[in-house]
């Protein structure tokens, strides 16, 4: 049991004398004179191999503040391990900085990774189911382009069938009625198509045609006015009001809208061969065998064109050229 204390024990000084000198000394030895501090000696009462262990003991009346004595300084068990985390420096535009994912698998020891917080993925919005109506009318069209005006229709009639308000769709089966000769039935479906869209200028332009074109002159300039008050540079607008003006037989009205429609559109044979119609019965005659010219460039087969164009030089003092076109009217006529 003794031996096992001795151990345990810390000694802070020499022990002072011996065994035989030391046995039998009760309480405090004689004090060492020195100069400075000197240590006083004192008996430790506890058993220490059957004798008193004498230690020295230093007075600490004496001592200055920086003095004193401190006890041993703390030893850190393991040395502080180097982390291998990378710490961006805002300073530092080279400074190289790992992404979580990389610096959770890199970690130095089996310490949990601190975990970043993963930003949610965007939502990507699903793609909108194709529209059946739209799909059949992208079917109808291409039949239509293809000349293909029977499959066009019914395909037409199958988009009305699942969206009555097609307006498009009935546009243009109107068109296809009115050229297999079905003009009312192409005038009802305009009507309809009106319904939903009372402003479309496509639909108001084609039906003002129809109109102008069944003598309901007065309904057909009406529609084409209706659209030329919004849109005064509509093309088709402008020609086909043109043409309603010399069926009325207002030929000097129709001038100013014939050459609107051919500065807009100056390709169109059409408003060429109207305007030529136009300037002839105003005795515009060099106006008119210009216009005639023309139309009859852009579309040498224009019958009408030639005929006209023989009118004028008859007119003209020029009978020879005159019995050249008609000779040429009648030949394209019979093609």
């Amino acid at each position: 049991m003794g031996r096992s204390r001795r151990r345990n024990r810390r000694v802070l000084g020499e022990v002072a004398g011996n065994d035989d000198d030391s046995s039998g000394r009760e309480g405090q030895g004689e004090a060492i004179p020195v100069e400075t501090l000197a240590p006083t000696y004192v008996s430790v009462g506890a058993e220490w191999e059957a004798a008193d262990v004498v230690a020295p003991v230093l007075a600490l009346d004496g001592l200055k503040p920086w003095e004193e004595i401190r006890g041993p300084a703390l030893m850190l068990e393991d040395e502080p391990e180097a982390t291998e985390t990378l710490v961006a420096e805002v300073d530092d535009p080279q400074q190289l900085e790992l992404t979580p994912a990389t610096a959770a698998a890199e970690q130095p020891d089996d310490r949990a990774a601190i975990e970043q917080p993963i930003a949610p993925a965007e939502e990507i919005a699903p793609e909108p189911e194709p529209d059946p109506a739209e799909l059949l009318f992208d079917e109808a069209q291409a039949a239509a382009a293809t000349d293909r005006p029977e499959e066009a229709k019914r395909l037409y009639r199958q988009v009305l069938a699942l969206r009555g308000a097609h307006v498009r769709a009935r546009n243009n089966l109107a068109l296809l009625l009115d050229a297999a000769g079905d003009h009312a039935a192409a005038l009802a479906e305009l009507d309809r198509a009106l319904e939903y869209d009372a402003e479309n200028p496509t639909v108001l332009v084609n039906r003002g045609a129809l109109l102008g074109a069944a003598g309901r002159f007065a309904a057909a300039e009406r529609d084409l006015k209706r659209v030329l008050r919004t849109e005064p540079a509509h093309a088709e607008a402008l020609f086909n009001l043109g043409v309603v003006m010399t069926k009325k037989g207002l030929w000097a009205e129709a001038v100013p809208h014939l050459r609107r429609a051919i500065e807009l559109e100056p390709g169109r044979a059409a408003a060429h061969f109207y305007l030529g119609e136009a300037l002839n019965h105003v005795d515009d005659l060099t106006g008119a065998m210009l216009a005639y010219q023309r139309a009859a460039e852009l579309q040498p087969n224009h019958p009408r064109a030639l005929y006209g164009l023989g009118i004028v030089y008859d007119r003209l003092g020029r009978p020879d050229d005159a019995a050249q076109m008609y000779r040429r009217s009648r030949e394209v006529g019979r093609r």
